[in-house]
């Protein structure tokens, strides 16, 4: 990447729009079911986004993110605060322990029954998160019995989604990103990452748990062992999410359905 992030032939950023064109998505005459997916690069706004549209159209968010299923991961996983969680009802955050495993297959199982329900309720879900395989797992229909290395793809067979899916990503300039990633670690650690990393440890959750492999609680208890300052440590999870957010982009440039949108 040079200046700006490439390959992205993104719309200028127009709520009004995207909620005219939500509004279509109810008043078409389809038999699939709907979806809005709401994706891109970490800290981008893609939850601020979401909550902003589920309140506008009194629905539900699922969230399509592998940390935030976890519980007491909060601080380090930017989770939606309880007032947020208050004002929209969210899915697939905290229902896992710290050790357990979570997979595409099961999101895609999960959500699967989420959206069913909440279409037969006469709304229409909104999937918000940047873990792109399992977005894309969903919206292009993989079969998610066969196994993750053994599938079948509904979107490779057909060439439509298995959702009639509105499907946005949100884009900025990469120095915008970069400086927005950067704010979001200072914060995280000042809104008292290494005291919830220091308590999961007392309450016996394992170092090398699953969900403390997540980026900001590896560093973080390296740093707790001794391994590194508290400066470098900030610096490292800084970086290792800029290198995430990379990988994201990368990922998502195989998705050509997705309508970008540039908010910075």
């Amino acid at each position: 990447m040079n200046n700006k992030i490439k390959n992205f032939d993104a719309a200028p950023f127009d709520l009004t729009n995207i909620c005219d064109s939500v509004q279509s998505l109810y008043l078409t005459d389809t038999p699939r079911e709907k979806l809005v997916v709401i994706l891109g690069a970490t800290s981008v706004g893609k939850s601020s986004l979401a909550i902003d549209l589920a309140e506008k159209f009194g629905t539900e968010i699922i969230s399509a993110d592998s940390m935030a299923v976890y519980k007491n991961f909060n601080v380090g996983t930017a989770k939606p605060s309880q007032d947020e969680l208050e004002r929209v009802p969210h899915h697939l955050i905290d229902i896992l322990d710290a050790e357990q495993k979570f997979s595409m297959v099961e999101f895609v199982q999960r959500a699967r029954e989420i959206i069913s329900d909440i279409n037969s309720r006469g709304k229409i879900p909104i999937v918000a998160g940047g873990t792109g395989l399992y977005v894309q797992a969903l919206v292009e229909g993989y079969d998610a019995h066969a196994g993750e290395k053994s599938f079948t793809s509904h979107f490779k067979r057909t060439g439509e989604l298995f959702y009639a899916a509105q499907v946005y990503g949100l884009t900025a300039e990469r120095e915008v990103l970069y400086d927005r990633i950067n704010r979001r670690t200072e914060k995280i650690f000042a809104d008292g990452l290494v005291d919830e990393v220091k308590n999961l440890l007392a309450q016996g959750v394992s170092p090398h748990a699953q969900a403390m492999r997540g980026i900001g609680y590896k560093e973080t208890v390296e740093y707790l062992q001794g391994g590194a300052t508290l400066d470098e440590t900030v610096a490292k999870v800084a970086q290792a999410t800029r290198n995430f957010a990379k990988r994201q982009l990368t990922w998502f440039r195989r998705m050509e359905y997705i309508k970008w949108l540039k908010i910075f």
